[in-house]
């Protein structure tokens, strides 16, 4: 509705020469309607917000009265009075001056006769033409949510749609005042997201009234110092979160319906879902995700989106583990999530799985058991054989474990996690990156357990449960530079004849190289592994240095050899998911 303010601005009243006298604190009343009264007796007729137009012919002798008529005035909450000079009084009563101020009511007199039912038809007007046009803008919202949540919009989408709509930021987070989602509509996200879960206790803690009841309020209400409008994401009894809209401009819909649909759009999308916590593995999946992929600002950005989304950083080490399912599960077998949601959705074909990925909460409940934090999720993991995991350890203090330890068991918890969901595929194998400091390195450490788990066999290695790098910076160097092109012409100059002839013969010498130069002063061991008998391998062995044209007894032959081989099983792991 406008305002007294901008009714006064409308040309009709303009050409009145309006002038406001008294109650100018009150220009900011929206004016509901425009009533012309002559009688003393009209505040019972009254419902609020009301612009009065008067001339005075109807008003009592005297000023005696005008105390009691602007306190019912006042009471019965009009927007304001307009009062024509020049009928009845030729100057404002100063009793009228002095009680308007008072109630902070403002008078207004027009100083040239203007028609009233002009004045009427051009506010009514402005008011009907508003009201129309947030009716239009209220079904076009209702519309935008209603086709989010039929189309099966996921959280993040619906609430960076809300954060265009208001044109301010916004932030979904759960009970534990977790951030879900979040769009920041230009602000910065440090700035955004910097001491979150703190911030947002504060503000829930300002509900008015007592606690236990205003934390089950439904209403819509603005919260804390920050001026938030919040209202709460719920269905069928059940509460998941709050949706946050930060201080914004007006929307012609009303910002608090347009948070409402929002929140009903995100209610339907978690209950068409059918996950308990399918909030979860989406804002972890994307966390990792972005990180992955460098899409942050700053290290500084990077840590408050981890802190505000459930990974404390600060003062921390970080670690990243990779997990690869085992390969051989079998006709027609899925590897899917576990029972209680996740997010990895079933893949390949057959109607049983005898194999799942525990949830990502699952995980993260994990983590905190043990004092430390953690987040996973699939990130490009083309057949749903890889899980990576960001692990938050304390740092180094007296009476805990080192962080290196402290890896190690939250390991062993989550190997005897995932068997306990995948008994009857075997065993996955594990590997883990540097513990490092920064949570920008973090994405090293993912890349690193990525690297280290590539060429291991599935079920690992010998007894280790968790595979490090550990003392191989050469392997470790290799598979950083293996998309360099100067790399791959190595690689081709040093085993593209011994490729060519193992593929177009359908022979196997790369792997009975391989596990030569894993035993160069053992053939016997190196036979072994390779599962042939001395006497082949050795014919094999002379073919290879012959279709090589090396000698490999040469040591710096076998080195040469050796930085090749790696490079070829770190690009067949770079094509791997």
């Amino acid at each position: 509705m406008p305002t007294v303010a901008e009714v006064l601005a409308l040309p009709v009243l303009a050409a009145g020469d309006a002038e406001v006298v008294a109650g100018a604190a009150g220009l900011g009343l929206p004016v509901r309607w425009v009533h012309v009264v002559e009688s003393r007796n009209v505040a019972g007729l009254l419902d609020g917000g009301e612009l009065l137009l008067a001339t005075g012919v109807g008003w009592p002798e005297g000023t005696h009265w005008m105390a009691g008529y602007m306190a019912e005035l006042a009471a019965a909450q009009v927007a304001g009075l307009v009062l024509e000079l020049g009928t009845r009084y030729a100057d404002v009563p100063a009793e009228l001056l002095e009680r308007c101020d008072a109630h902070g009511l403002p008078l207004v007199v027009l100083h040239r006769r203007v028609k009233f039912v002009s004045v009427t038809e051009s506010v009514h007007g402005r008011i009907i033409a508003e009201q129309m046009a947030a009716l239009q803008a209220r079904d076009e919202v209702h519309a935008l949510f209603s086709e989010l949540s039929l189309r099966g919009s996921p959280a993040d989408y619906i609430v960076a749609q809300l954060g265009a709509v208001l044109g301010c930021p916004v932030v979904l987070e759960d009970m534990a005042h977790q951030v879900v989602a979040f769009d920041t509509a230009g602000l910065d996200e440090h700035t955004l997201l910097d001491g979150w879960e703190m911030r947002a206790r504060a503000a829930h803690r300002a509900r008015p009234g007592d606690a236990a009841d205003s934390w089950h309020d439904a209403r819509t209400s603005v919260l804390g110092s920050e001026g938030w409008l919040v209202t709460p994401v719920e269905a069928r009894g059940t509460r998941w979160g709050w949706l946050i809209a930060f201080d914004g401009a007006p929307h012609p819909a009303g910002r608090a319906l347009v948070l409402e649909q929002a929140a009903v759009a995100l209610s339907l999308s978690r209950l068409a879902d059918g996950s308990a916590e399918n909030w979860t593995p989406a804002s972890q999946h994307w966390l990792l995700s972005s990180l992955l992929q460098g899409r942050y600002r700053s290290e500084t950005t990077l840590r408050a989106r981890f802190e505000a989304m459930g990974l404390p950083v600060t003062n921390r080490r970080l670690c990243g583990l990779a997990v690869r399912a085992p390969k051989s599960l079998g006709a027609g077998t899925r590897v899917r999530s576990g029972a209680a949601g996740g997010g990895l959705p079933p893949i390949g074909a057959g109607p049983n799985a005898c194999f799942r990925w525990p949830s990502a909460a699952d995980v993260s409940r994990l983590a905190r058991s043990m004092g430390a934090s953690a987040v996973a999720g699939r990130v490009d993991a083309q057949d749903g054989r890889l899980l990576l995991v960001a692990v938050s350890v304390p740092g180094p203090g007296t009476g805990r474990p080192g962080p290196d330890a402290a890896v190690d068991s939250f390991a062993v918890r989550l190997h005897g996690l995932i068997r306990g969901v995948g008994d009857s595929a075997g065993p996955p194998t594990m590997a883990a990156g540097a513990v490092v400091e920064q949570v920008g390195a973090l994405a090293d450490s993912l890349q690193e357990a990525v690297e280290v788990l590539g060429p291991l066999p599935d079920g690992g290695a010998g007894p280790a449960l968790l595979h490090r790098q550990g003392a191989k910076g050469l392997r470790r160097l290799v598979s950083q530079l293996r998309s360099d092109p100067r790399l791959q012409s190595y690689l081709e100059r040093s085993l593209g004849t011994l490729l060519e002839h193992d593929a177009r013969h359908g022979t196997d010498l790369l792997p009975v190289l391989s596990a030569y130069l894993a035993h160069p002063g053992n053939r016997t061991l190196a036979a072994a592994n390779s599962h042939l008998s001395r006497s082949v391998f050795y014919q094999r062995l002379d073919l290879i240095g012959g279709l090589l044209g090396a000698d490999l007894a040469d040591g710096e032959v076998i080195a040469g050899l050796q930085a090749a081989v790696m490079a070829w099983e770190a690009t067949r792991t770079q094509q791997r998911p």
